[in-house]
């Protein structure tokens, strides 16, 4: 089902990384322009995507992408779902989607049914009519508090206030689903819950450094365990995002999959290879023989991938 999507996504001129495995976290990570995301299809949503979903929240956060379940059973139609913090979506509406067909911001939350809308578009509106704060209220049946949190984007609506908006304004004041919209989405729920991994637990010492050394470098980094890299990190108002992967022998699909992902990501990969005749540095790639790496100059290393 996955290849049926990377097909749906090359149609509309997206570049796409297929994992290569179904055991990572993502199937594949599809791109156009400053749009990204990365998507995992599942037969359902139950205890065993758990660690799945964690880890593609991680890829989300870092990354600064759009991180997306596509569900075959048990997803509402047309209709966005959260689980442990990841956007769901059903196969079907995942692919009209893809297709550019418009479908509403319905969401399901902790406190019900909400429709996602355009508090621009409706300040125009109320303003093109002469109409009062307290005037929409009152057609709304909710307080004027509330119509100026819908205006300035800071509450969303009940299905039934957003049926009111509609009939009173049109239903261009609904935001639509979109790869955008999604992240956006995203974002604003990860807000407050972005916190970089413990580095205590990390048995191995050269990723231990790594992550160290981002986390005093500013970095949001994350060990991934579903992953074919095994570091994730970005730093947001530098727009610097990285990944990390200790290369074995044999390796090479994975080096491959970690190497394009940079690339759609507009981020750079750092392999950590065992030969030393591997060294190499380009705009996507830094191959550096674990021999030459001394934990204690990690942040020279990064200092000079970054420059």
């Amino acid at each position: 089902m996955a290849s049926s999507l990377t097909s749906e996504f090359r149609v509309k001129g997206y570049k796409v990384v297929d994992s290569g495995s179904d055991k990572y976290a993502f199937d594949l990570v599809a791109a156009k322009g400053e749009e990204v995301v990365a998507v995992k299809v599942v037969e359902h949503i139950d205890r065993s995507v758990r660690r799945i979903a964690d880890d593609l929240r991680k890829l989300g956060s870092s990354l600064d992408l759009a991180p997306l379940l596509v569900c075959h059973e048990g997803a509402s139609s047309d209709s966005l779902s959260t689980y442990r913090g990841i956007p769901s979506l059903s196969y079907d509406t995942f692919k009209r989607l893809i297709r550019g067909e418009e479908v509403p911001f319905i969401y399901f939350s902790r406190g019900g049914i909400y429709v996602k809308i355009r508090g621009e578009v409706i300040r125009s509106k109320r303003r093109e009519r002469n109409m009062s704060l307290g005037e929409l209220a009152y057609e709304l049946g909710v307080s004027r508090r509330m119509v100026y949190a819908y205006e300035t984007g800071r509450a969303d609506a009940t299905l039934e206030v957003a049926s009111r908006l509609v009939r009173t304004f049109g239903e261009e004041v609904v935001e639509t689903l979109s790869l955008k919209t999604i992240h956006e989405h995203f974002n604003s729920q990860q807000a407050l819950l972005r916190r970089s991994c413990p580095t205590t637990r990390v048995r191995d010492p050269l990723l231990r450094g790594f992550l160290r050394v981002l986390e005093e470098l500013g970095y949001l980094r994350y060990l991934l365990e579903r992953a074919p890299f095994h570091i994730a990190a970005g730093k947001r108002e530098e727009g610097h995002k990285l990944l990390i992967r200790k290369a074995g022998e044999g390796d090479e699909l994975e080096n491959r999959v970690t190497v394009d992902v940079a690339r759609v990501c507009h981020s750079r990969a750092i392999l950590v290879t065992r030969r030393s005749e591997d060294a190499l540095m380009n705009s996507h790639v830094v191959r550096i023989p674990e021999s030459a790496l001394k934990i204690n100059e990690l942040r020279r290393v990064f200092e000079n991938v970054l420059d």
